[in-house]
């Protein structure tokens, strides 16, 4: 049930579970995970590329436009000629967050990066609610800012320009609303998972210049691990659980095409766009979540071991599988109800933040509240 030809055909066969994608999916999930992959091959067939705004529509009073940070934040890597920093906006959840907001020293803040392949979404409510919730829910989290970064299908959207935006994003919650680096955790699917370890490595990259400190930790769920590779559409229809999972290799390559444009992928920019091949010393403890049947779950394998070796991250990555889930499955639970799993998601997430934090307090570890100077 791969091609759109045929998936006219999948509620009937689906009502035969040895025609599912797995056996132990129910009818629904089965078929949710077709369309999509159907919606995903059109997306890509239409050359889609959804306009993003600075107005607040229905996110009301959550959502908020940030101004780049200031200058000194963004160096080297992030320096280009075509792409520079621009106004952003993101959506609170549950509420906006501001400066005077009064909340526990054990309540924590997310920086989330939504998934997409970096041509689609854009972190509102009509997307992100779902995990937001479900992140609210069950870690020690009081606000959760999701982001919306530029998309690379849209003109001035290549890469670094969403790496910039991570950083104004970033900024605003260190230097405008003064939230302690202590308190924030950076969180990622799919895409936004590759953000997030670019982001971090960004952070160690230009650690003796403190540019930026570290966060308490980051959750990356079904992290983009390889971008270039993607481009290859040939190589991941390879991929044994490509039959199983609802990306359609023409949707990442679509997305790697735009991130990538027509920047010349030297060895300063490949660490950067392939993590996966990459290792570096993380700055701070991150999970990594995969689902036993989505097409990157060989790769999530893969970082967490080539991460782990290192002997500065002793102690600092944790892998977690969830077994017959597809890609991504905090995101797309509402839509293939994988509820539970989702919430199991965040429960390991919640986990490994107060394991975490409790970790950093007995050893005199805990990340203090920086203020920015200018260099």
């Amino acid at each position: 049930m791969n091609s759109i030809l045929s998936a006219p055909f999948a509620p009937l066969l689906y009502l035969f579970p040895r025609f599912r994608q797995e056996q132990d999916w129910t009818y629904r999930q089965a078929l949710g995970n077709t369309f999509i992959k159907v919606f995903l091959r059109i997306f890509v067939a239409f050359r889609t590329k959804p306009p993003l705004s600075l107005k607040p529509g229905l996110d009301g009073d959550r959502f908020v436009s940030i101004e780049p940070g200031p200058p000194e934040l963004y160096t080297s890597i992030t320096v280009d000629n075509e792409i520079q920093p621009v106004t952003i906006g993101g959506t609170w959840f549950p509420s906006l967050y501001q400066y005077n907001t009064t909340t526990t020293q054990d309540k924590h803040v997310v920086l989330h990066f939504h998934g997409g392949s970096y041509v689609l979404g854009d972190g509102r409510t009509s997307s992100c609610q779902f995990i937001a919730n479900n992140l609210l829910e069950h870690t020690t989290v009081s606000h959760v800012f999701s982001l919306q970064y530029r998309l690379a299908c849209n003109p001035n959207g290549r890469f670094p320009a969403q790496l910039q935006d991570a950083i104004s994003a970033y900024s605003y919650l260190l230097h405008t609303l003064h939230i302690p680096a202590s308190r924030i955790v950076f969180s990622g699917d799919s895409a936004g998972g590759h953000l997030v370890l670019a982001l971090l490595r960004y952070i160690t990259d230009y650690e003796d210049e403190k540019v930026l400190p570290s966060p308490t930790c980051s959750w990356l769920f079904s992290p983009w691990c390889d971008i270039p590779g993607a481009r290859n559409s040939d190589l991941w229809q390879n991929i044994p659980n490509v039959q199983t999972d609802y990306i359609p290799p023409s949707f990442p390559a679509w997305g790697a095409k735009h991130l990538i444009g027509n920047l010349n992928v030297t060895s300063e920019f490949e660490p950067y766009l392939a993590p996966l091949w990459h290792p570096f010393a993380l700055p701070s403890p991150v999970l990594i979540v995969s689902g036993g049947r989505e097409v990157m779950c060989q790769e999530h394998d893969r970082l967490s071991r080539h991460l782990s070796k290192m002997q500065q991250n002793e102690g600092r990555v944790e892998y977690f599988v969830q077994a017959n889930l597809p890609h991504d499955v905090l995101m797309v639970a509402w839509l293939l109800n994988f509820r539970k799993e989702a919430s199991q998601c965040a429960v390991q997430a919640g986990v490994f933040l107060t394991r975490m934090q409790a970790m950093s307090e007995e050893e005199g570890l805990e990340i203090p509240s920086v203020a920015f100077q200018p260099r």
